[in-house]
Parts: structure tokens; C-alpha cells; sequence
């Protein structure tokens, strides 16, 4: 997507979407930009200047979460509307005294604990997506502030589909038992829209291809390891959890946590879709 580069008193800032929820909003910043509502608050590296207090606001995802009612804390304000029910439509944080990008950092991670908890008291699963964060102060002074659009867009070539073909109708007479898993691994992989998920459906397809001593299957197990147990204890895995995030272990409501793993992903996508591609 081309950025349309704000002009003065914005500063020089591009202008882009920022899609955010459940993810490393940090590196996106850097990466793609955001929206500049007053002043030239960040650097071109994305770098705050300014140390202050920040309200962040998380859109609740799906729209609204039907409760009795809620109980919440003095820096964790959880916003309701009534109608024929009770709904939690956001999540509101206010930060200590923090740069830009460490409020970001913070207000994800606790945003992310804060839906946790909540997925686990309703009993289904429910996500956050940061869409503003503003300095906090005293009415009536201006303040800086950044909003945050998503935008979900699916470009897709019209596709030729031929289920005649000869390994389709295997699979769909039941004589090809082990490309019909393959498919569905592959299918949960890029129908999932969280990330663990993904690294697990489509190591499986791999490890399911593979043998245990494959270069492939070796390069990303500590991957699939750091994903599949609440910590890594064999000593190979280990070591390179270590080396890449520092720990031995995942947590799936860190932002930088999860950027590690993005960055393995589309590589285990892209091997996985080979060994299907290659067998239709």
C-alpha cells in the first residue's frame, strides 16, 4: 500500500495502516508508520521524545462481549455500553511516565493479559486491537495523540479449481491418507489468524513428509518446540530458544515474543506449501 506523506505541522511522517491486535505493535510502528494527529511527537526511526503518561485504547474483538457487569482497576478501565445488555466494547490503560513506543509496548502487553482473562471468565476466545493512544493531562492543553486503522484486505487471482484432477480424487475417495492430512494441516494453518497456531499446522504437514533427521525438520523444531511446551528443556532447543529470544519459553501475550516467531513463520509456510504443491 503506497503511504501519503503528511505535510507541516504534521512533520515528515508517512501515512499508512497499522493492523495491531495481538501483535508486536512495535515493530509495526517502525516498520509501516501510523497516523500523526498533532505535532511531530516521534523521530523518523520512530523514536519517542517525550516522556509523559499515556491512555491507550484496545477496540475489543469480536464487538462486544455480553457481562452481567464488570469490576476493573484505576489503570485498567474496562468500557462499557448498555443496551438490551451489558457489553465490554474496549479496554482503556493509562501508563506511567513512558516513551511513545514503551507505552505502545506496555499497554499491548497488559491489554493482552487483561483479554486472557477475560476469554477465560466468558469462556470464549476474545482479542484486542490498539486504536488510538493519547498523552494524558488536564483538560483544555494540547496533546499529542496517534490513531490506528486496520485494515484487513484480501487481493486474490480468480483460481481455476479442478477437483478431477488425479491426487484430488485420491483424496476425495479416500486413497491418499497421508496428502488428505497434509491438506487439512496446510488449510487450519492459513485459516488461522494466530500465529502458534499456524507454526504448529504447518510444521505438521512437514513433520509429516519428513524424516525425524531432515534438515527442514531440524531447522524450525525448536520453533515448533517453543510453541508446543510451556518451556523447552531438550538441550538443542534450548540453546537456540535462548540464542534467538533469550529464554526458554514463549509467552503468547508478549509482543516481542511474538515478532520472534513471526519471523520464522512465512518460512515454515513456504516450505510447507511446497511439499503440497508438489503432490497436486
Amino acid at each position: 500500500m503506497q503511504g501519503k506523506r503528511l505535510v507541516p505541522p504534521f512533520g515528515n511522517f508517512v501515512f499508512k495502516t497499522c493492523s495491531c491486535a495481538r501483535t508486536d505493535t512495535r515493530k509495526q510502528i517502525k516498520k509501516t508508520g501510523y497516523v500523526i494527529l498533532g505535532g511531530s511527537l516521534l523521530n523518523m526511526k520512530g523514536e519517542s521524545t517525550k516522556i509523559c503518561k499515556w491512555k491507550a485504547v484496545f477496540k475489543i474483538v469480536p464487538d462486544g462481549v455480553v457481562v452481567a457487569d464488570v469490576k476493573d482497576l484505576p489503570e485498567v478501565r474496562l468500557v462499557t455500553q448498555v443496551g438490551n445488555n451489558k457489553y465490554i466494547t474496549s479496554i482503556e490503560i493509562t501508563t506511567s511516565d513512558l516513551s511513545f513506543v514503551d507505552a505502545i509496548a506496555y499497554s499491548e502487553l497488559l491489554a493482552n493479559r487483561c483479554v486472557d482473562l477475560i476469554s477465560y471468565i466468558v469462556g470464549r476466545g476474545v482479542s484486542c486491537s490498539l486504536t488510538q493512544i493519547i498523552e494524558t493531562g488536564p483538560p483544555g492543553i494540547v496533546r499529542e495523540g496517534h490513531a490506528f486503522m486496520t485494515l484487513d484486505t484480501l487481493l486474490a487471482k480468480p483460481q481455476y479449481v479442478d477437483i478431477t484432477t488425479a491426487s484430488f480424487s485420491d483424496v476425495l475417495q479416500n486413497r491418499n491418507q497421508k496428502l488428505a492430512r497434509q491438506l487439512s494441516h496446510y488449510r487450519r494453518g492459513i485459516a488461522s489468524s494466530d500465529i502458534i497456531e499456524q507454526i504448529r499446522e504447518f510444521y505438521l504437514v512437514l513433520e509429516d513428509e519428513y524424516p525425524d533427521n531432515h534438515p527442514s525438520l531440524q531447522r524450525y523444531r525448536y520453533v515448533r518446540n517453543l510453541v508446543s511446551h510451556a518451556e523447552v528443556t531438550n538441550p538443542r532447543s534450548e540453546e537456540e530458544a535462548r540464542r534467538i529470544v533469550g529464554k526458554t519459553y514463549i509467552d503468547p501475550s508478549a509482543p516481542q515474543d511474538l515478532a520472534v516467531l513471526r519471523n520464522h513463520l512465512n518460512e515454515i509456510k513456504c516450505e510447507a506449501e511446497r511439499v503440497v504443491k508438489s503432490k497436486v
